[in-house]
Order: structure tokens, then C-alpha cells, then sequence
């Protein structure tokens, strides 16, 4: 046989994890399209000018590039699914009512896996709520992931709160040139604080007293609300406290709040309210989302927040799937009789004459049971 190579981060999903999968994908996309959103699907390749616009620049190292040969523009195969979203909105959904609730399963491939995940091929299902810029609406999209994990099996929830803006609004009248910035966010993403503290800025002392009140949520929100913060940092901070509490009148005490207002994980197109979701034992998120701005062609721009759960990192968490009661026709059967097996939970194998009809080659082939002389036998 052909030794096969595939390239690193992708695989193959064999018998029965692939259906297990399939049917996680379905069930997930079921407790989307429950809560009112609906499902799209977009091309897993599109021209690399469409899918890089505006903060889909962001994505640009993760995407790989290939040359169509008949219109002689470059493509890109998708790594996100989240802006795709965005564009249909803008575009062919433009005209629908807001909010705009949609869904979306799908494959994406990516240029790198991440430090502690080096998967390049991922399957991503999640929604995107569209045109809604409040606190409720970032409670919704995170009391949905939680219904939807709730499906999948997963009810021990770990909810880490971000605030991925508020290190900019910090700086916003500060005069840092390029080089200075890049370091200083830098030293913010490390925690760094003794670099951080080689800096002169105004709210220094500020950006040092939210990185080290990252915590359990309401001791995190009592920190936060004693530093000297400006308005729109403020503005922030108290959508992020209406959240926490829309979470903790409608959640479950399975769930763990918890606020690091600095962290900025993953993609760089959040711009509000985000999080991740981690479940005890995985040392990754099985979820991800948060509030980002979407860029119609005209300029204008509206808000919008969501979320994307990485399925093949929930089919990790799930028992070995069992095979259904597998029974071998070792001779004719009318389509009839077949059918209500099928109904009655077998899954029928027929024999074939090149390998035979016995209970010797029922056993090699799995199956539990064996149909003959127009009775059904259980194999011992």
C-alpha cells in the first residue's frame, strides 16, 4: 500500500467518529436555529481582496492563497467564518430586519495552529447576532453557547470576560509612535508589569490595577470600579457589569465567571464585550466570541457579537461512539422486511458472494446479528 502524507494540523476522520461529528454539527446548529437564528453557509474560498477587507486584515498570515486561473485573481481559503458572516450581512442580507440573527457550520484552514493546539483544520459552528450594540445582546450570544454545550454534554462551564478595547481607550490621548505601542502591547499580553512600568503614561497605574485585578468576576468588577479609569473605559466596564449580571440571574451554578479585562485572545477583529469558554480537563477553549464592528460598503458601520465553538474539539470530550445494532443478510430478503429492520434499529449489511455468508464472516464484519432462513439470530 501507498504510504500517505498529509500536511501537519489536518487529518482524516475515519469510522465512527466521523458521523459522531456530523451529528454534534446538527445538534449544535438545532439549538442555534431554536433561539431564532438562521443558518448560511458560505464558500469555503473566496477572492483574498473580499475576505481581508476591513478587520478580516487581521486574518491575513492564517490565510493560505492560491491564483484562480480564469479570472487571474488571487483566493484565499477561508480561516474564519465570522467575517464571512459579516459580508453576507452587509451585502446580500442587507436589506433584512436587524437584529440579524444567523448560524453557520463549516471547515476552516488555517496558515498555524495555536500554542497549545496545532490543528490547522477546524470545524467551526456557531451565530452572529447583527445590528444589537447592547449589554443583552452579548448575554444572549453567551447563554446560547452555554445551551448549546449544554447539548453536546458539557455543563461545567469556565466563562473568562474580556475587554479587548479598553487597553486602547487607555491610550487614546497618548502619544506612543509605532515601535513604543508594539512594545507596550506586548508587555499587556505577557502581563508583564515590570515592563509596563517603564513606560510614561497617564493611566499607567490604571493599566497595571486591571491586570492585576483579573479574577472570579464580582471581586474582578469591585477592583475595577476603584481605578481611575476615562469614560469610555468606564462605558466598558459597566456594560461588562450588566452582563455578569444578566449571566448570573439566567446561568447556572455549573458556571464560573471570570473577568481579564486585558486578555485579547486569538483573532484581533473584537472591539467590545468578548470571551472564551473552557470546560475543566481541556486546556483550550472549546469557544470563542465577542462584539466587533461591521463596515458596509458606504462607511457606515454596525455592531455586532457571536461566537464560534470548535466541534472537533467537543467531539474530544464525548464518549467512543457505539456502532447501531449491525445485522449481517446472509440471504434474500424482500425490501419490505429490510425496511422494518431498519425501522426497528438495525443497520443492515448484506452479504456479498466474493467474501461469504456466514456467521464467520458476520463477526469479521461486526455485526451482532445474522438474518437467515427469514429469521433474525443473535450471535453469541
Amino acid at each position: 500500500m501507498t504510504k500517505t502524507l498529509l500536511p501537519a494540523g489536518c487529518y482524516d476522520l475515519l469510522p465512527p467518529q466521523a458521523r459522531q461529528e456530523s451529528e454534534l454539527s446538527s445538534a449544535l446548529l438545532s439549538v442555534f436555529e431554536g433561539f431564532g437564528y438562521e443558518q448560511v453557509s458560505p464558500p469555503l474560498l473566496e477572492y483574498s481582496d473580499s475576505l481581508l477587507a476591513g478587520r478580516g486584515a487581521a486574518l491575513s498570515p492564517q490565510i493560505f492563497r492560491v491564483m484562480d486561473p480564469g479570472a487571474h485573481k488571487v483566493m484565499g481559503l477561508r480561516a474564519d467564518i465570522t467575517l464571512q458572516i459579516a459580508r453576507i450581512a452587509v451585502s446580500r442580507l442587507a436589506h433584512a430586519p436587524r437584529p440579524l440573527r444567523l448560524c453557520y457550520n463549516g471547515l476552516i484552514l488555517r496558515m498555524q495552529g495555536e500554542a497549545l493546539k496545532d490543528d490547522r483544520q477546524l470545524r467551526q459552528a456557531g451565530i452572529e447576532l447583527i445590528g444589537a450594540a447592547t449589554p443583552e445582546a452579548d448575554a444572549e450570544v453567551i447563554l446560547v453557547a452555554a445551551e448549546a454545550l449544554k447539548r453536546a454534554g458539557v455543563t461545567k462551564l469556565s466563562i473568562d470576560l474580556n475587554l479587548p478595547g479598553i487597553v486602547g481607550s487607555l491610550l487614546a490621548s497618548e502619544k506612543l509612535d509605532n515601535d513604543q505601542a508594539q512594545k507596550l502591547f506586548a508587555a499587556v499580553a505577557h502581563k508583564d508589569v515590570s515592563a509596563i512600568k517603564g513606560f510614561s503614561f497617564g493611566y499607567r497605574d490604571s493599566l497595571i490595577g486591571l491586570l492585576q485585578c483579573a479574577g472570579p468576576a464580582d471581586a474582578a468588577l469591585a477592583a475595577m470600579s476603584r481605578l481611575e479609569l476615562p469614560e469610555s473605559a468606564k462605558s466598558q466596564c459597566r456594560d461588562l457589569q450588566e452582563v455578569v449580571k444578566i449571566l448570573t440571574q439566567c446561568g447556572s451554578k455549573d458556571w464560573t465567571l471570570t473577568i481579564d479585562a486585558t486578555e485579547s485572545r486569538g483573532l484581533a477583529y473584537h472591539s467590545g464585550i468578548s470571551f472564551s469558554i473552557f470546560v475543566p480537563g481541556v486546556a483550550f477553549e472549546v469557544g470563542r466570541g465577542g462584539r466587533y464592528s461591521i463596515e458596509s460598503g458606504g462607511g457606515a458601520a454596525s455592531e455586532a457579537t457571536g461566537f464560534t465553538l470548535y466541534v472537533e474539539t467537543l467531539r474530544g470530550l464525548l464518549p467512543e461512539p457505539k456502532r447501531g445494532k449491525r445485522i449481517f443478510i446472509s440471504e434474500g430478503i424482500s425490501s419490505k422486511d429490510a425496511a422494518k429492520l431498519r425501522a426497528d434499529g438495525y443497520v443492515t449489511v448484506y452479504a456479498l458472494s466474493e467474501y461469504g455468508s456466514g456467521e464467520e464472516e458476520a463477526r469479521r464484519l461486526g455485526c451482532s446479528y445474522i438474518y437467515e432462513h427469514g429469521k433474525t439470530k443473535e450471535l453469541k
